[in-house]
């Protein structure tokens, strides 16, 4: 923890706040950075990076002026890491974008400006506006924008979903990429509030020409809802990790994506609805049984398998809370099997099964997923929306 010492002097800060300022550079005297890869949902491609400065918090801002002038660097941190950015687009693949998250009051900064001006173009460059803490006038902020895109760069919001970002806020800026937040995009897969939040400003997006951008993207069963929901771009641990360097990566997940982005867009195929929660054996202890649901308070349905993963039964957690045995009688579908068939097939149900999940599984027989019937009835109502209105 950084002091004053006996004289009144100036902050003296210990070994562990002392961070030597050539070690947040590289060789060429710029800001070290990582990049993360943001993928093309539809395409099943990496088609743009985030920059993120690589700075521990104990290089303060009033730090950072202090000593870099002593480098020789440029003092104001904010245009210094934008200088950086811009110098690494020599290093950027072809048919990508390069993106980096500036707060707005500081992109009106004086320094920044004049880095942003000297840099002449500023092609395949987003900058992504955050929430500043300062105020700023409207007027001056729309002034900037016009000039950064003027000279080829595009603009996101950032954060949306946060509390920060307004609705207000995407109207007047008009951003080319709308970022979701990722506490927003965090099991949404079984949060429908979520789901329908992101639904909502995903038709707002397209309604402004802007592309949706989901951040922190952590598992395949967000992946699934964020393809469903027809999300053109998403960035996360599961679309690529950050790397040192700004060269061309590839898409673990390519041919995932494309097969289900495919499923996806074919309408009225069930795979579009999969969702994929952990199967278990079927003489899994009671106690491991209720270990899985206290540790995942979204978990509502366990499917049970035998040793050549078939599913035997599935067990709701209110069933389980009951000490009711799981159900044994499964409605079993094919991932390409059409979904008023199978809503059709789940109504003929007893009424005590009949709101259960399909069970999805493969050629084989083997277990792939669940399809909730909540999906199926909004599967159902979009198509019926989308139905071309007969001339009277």
């Amino acid at each position: 923890m950084a002091g004053i010492d006996g004289a009144g002097r100036r902050p003296v800060e210990s070994d562990a706040d002392a961070v030597a300022i050539s070690h947040l550079i590289d060789r060429r005297g710029r800001c070290r950075l990582a990049f993360e890869p943001i993928a093309d949902l539809a395409r099943g491609v990496v088609c743009g990076y985030e920059a993120q400065a690589r700075f521990p918090q104990a290089m303060s801002r009033e730090r950072w002026a202090r000593e870099a002038g002593e480098h020789g660097l440029e003092r104001d941190l904010d245009a210094f890491v934008v200088g950086s950015v811009i110098a690494a687009r020599e290093m950027l693949p072809d048919d990508c974008f390069l993106s980096f998250d500036l707060p707005i009051d500081r992109l009106l900064g004086e320094r920044v400006q004049r880095v942003l001006r000297d840099a002449g173009r500023l092609d395949r460059l987003v900058v992504e506006l955050a929430a500043g803490s300062a105020a700023v006038e409207e007027r001056d902020l729309l002034e900037a924008i016009r000039r950064l895109r003027d000279d080829g760069a595009t603009i996101a919001v950032d954060g949306v979903g946060n509390g920060h970002a307004t609705l207000r806020q995407i109207a007047v800026l008009r951003p080319e990429f709308v970022k979701l937040d990722p506490r927003l995009v965090d099991d949404m897969h079984r949060d429908d509030a979520k789901f329908v939040i992101v639904d909502t400003l995903g038709h707002l997006a397209s309604q402004l020409d802007a592309w949706v951008v989901a951040q922190g993207v952590t598992r395949i069963e967000e992946l699934d809802a964020l393809m469903r929901l027809r999300t053109p771009l998403a960035q996360g641990s599961l679309i690529g990790v950050r790397a040192k360097t700004l060269t061309s990566v590839g898409f673990p997940l390519a041919s995932y994506v494309r097969e289900r982005g495919g499923a996806a867009t074919e309408p009225g195929v069930l795979v579009a609805l999969l969702e994929r929660p952990r199967a278990v054996e079927a003489e899994t202890e009671r106690a491991q049984l209720a270990a899985l649901f206290a540790g995942d308070p979204g978990l509502l349905h366990l499917p049970l398998v035998d040793a050549r993963r078939r599913p035997v039964g599935l067990l709701s957690r209110a069933a389980f809370e009951r000490g009711e045995r799981p159900v044994g009688e499964l409605l079993v579908v094919s991932p390409a099997a059409r979904v008023p068939e199978v809503a059709q097939r789940a109504v003929l149900r007893p009424p005590a099964t009949r709101f259960d999940p399909a069970v999805c599984c493969d050629g084989r027989g083997r277990y792939i997923g669940l399809v909730r019937i909540e999906r199926l009835v909004a599967a159902l109502a979009l198509a019926h929306e989308a139905e071309p209105v007969a001339a009277g």
